[in-house]
């Protein structure tokens, strides 16, 4: 695509981003050093100049962390006020219950998707999210029938010993090298999510929607851009859908409205038949106009629904997103592939930990970048080889 005078690309000089990671323990200060080393790595890949201010958190905020951050070209510049919505903190409370424990709830609720038919949903949204629930199946399981043999290998009073040693020495080396302690937890995390169970995380859906108002009520920013990675995205659909219920009609003009999901696992709660609540939130979202709505995908990322709309999935009405699979290995460096191809979870995280090479997606020009999201073309048809706009400004237009 060529752009002319009579057709500029909506370039972007001021920015609003609301970001809701997902569910990996990390506070907001290490998810605000990770998108400053994002920058970096956009900058240098795209020939751009990056600059971060140091991030802080206001009183009345609760759970936020803002920041200032600014990438420019030869011809253009936009500023971004990035705001993490956080809530590690409920991921480190999940997280420090026992092993068995956890063991023994996680098993319970994968029996349980098994039993009300979820697992069949999954399989017709997407088959392949059925390696991601095997898992830690496939570790529960190998690390008991282990236990079981040593013991009757060896027999006797020692084999009823040794057996449940090597049951446990085999589920502590599955936490240690699987991450099983957080696929457990992020599944009983799954089944008080689908039925409300936690009303602490309704409280914080609700202070994120309360964000959400007050974002689209902005004069000062020309863009409002929601992203929500993984479990992120649930919690952020719900409270946009809160934040439209409760101002539908904000004043006008106002910033553009932009929903972009990561490796959603929106489908993971959605698809369970208790999930009532966010089953209506992806209807509201999808009947909002005005609204641009991507969601990112990829292949090699086992815990997202490869290429599925989530609307069309759930047999609902209105407009899905505009869905867009990315390739790892285009995007990084040989040395950073390597890493991502051995390790599930690093592949879950691809989305937001940058790109070492030029690609049509890039996490920090989703954050900072030029391009109006949903609007203009992506990057690597935006931006030329020396950083400068492959078209006119919109004030070189006008």
């Amino acid at each position: 695509m060529s752009f002319t005078a009579e057709q500029p690309p909506l370039t972007v000089r001021r920015r609003l981003l609301l970001q809701v990671p997902g569910y990996e323990p990390l506070s907001a200060e290490a998810h605000h050093r990770r998108l400053v080393r994002t920058l970096g790595r956009t900058a240098a890949a795209w020939g751009l100049a990056a600059t971060t201010e140091p991030a802080e958190t206001q009183a009345d905020d609760g759970p936020v962390l803002a920041f200032r951050a600014r990438l420019a070209g030869p011809n253009w510049a936009t500023e971004a006020e990035i705001r993490i919505l956080a809530w590690n903190d409920l991921m480190v409370r999940d997280l420090s219950a026992s092993l068995p424990h956890l063991a023994a709830r996680g098993s319970a609720v994968l029996l349980g998707l098994l039993r009300d038919g979820t697992l069949a949903r999954y399989r017709g949204a997407h088959w392949r999210y059925l390696l991601f629930v095997a898992l830690p199946v496939a570790i529960l399981l190998g690390s008991l029938l282990g236990g079981v043999a040593s013991g009757l290998l060896v027999g006797g009073w020692g084999g009823l010993l040794l057996g449940p040693a090597v049951t446990l020495a085999l589920l502590h080396a599955g936490d240690r090298w699987l991450h099983l302690r957080h696929l457990l937890a992020d599944w009983v995390f799954a089944s008080d999510l689908a039925s409300g169970a936690r009303p602490e995380l309704d409280a914080r859906i609700a202070c994120f929607a309360q964000e959400i108002i007050a974002a689209r009520r902005r004069r000062d920013v020309e863009e409002v851009v929601l992203v929500g990675h993984s479990l992120g995205m649930v919690l952020l659909t719900e409270a946009l859908a809160a934040a439209l219920a409760q101002d539908p009609a904000p004043p006008r003009p106002g910033p553009r409205l932009a929903l972009v999901g990561l490796g959603s696992s929106v489908l993971k709660i959605a698809l369970m038949p208790q999930a009532r609540r966010l089953r209506d939130a992806v209807a509201r979202v999808a009947a909002a106009p005005h609204l641009a709505w991507l969601e990112y995908t990829s292949r090699r990322d086992l815990v997202c629904f490869h290429r599925a709309d989530p609307v069309a999935a759930l047999g609902l009405p209105g407009r899905g997103p505009r869905i867009e699979r990315i390739h790892p290995r285009a995007m990084l460096d040989h040395a950073s592939w390597c890493r991502v191809r051995r390790s599930m979870l690093r592949a879950h995280r691809v989305y937001v930990t940058g790109c070492g090479r030029r690609y049509f997606y890039d996490w920090g020009l989703i954050a900072c970048g030029p391009g109006a999201i949903g609007l203009d073309p992506f990057p690597d048809r935006l931006i030329g080889p020396d950083g400068t706009l492959a078209g006119p400004t919109m004030e070189q237009a006008a």
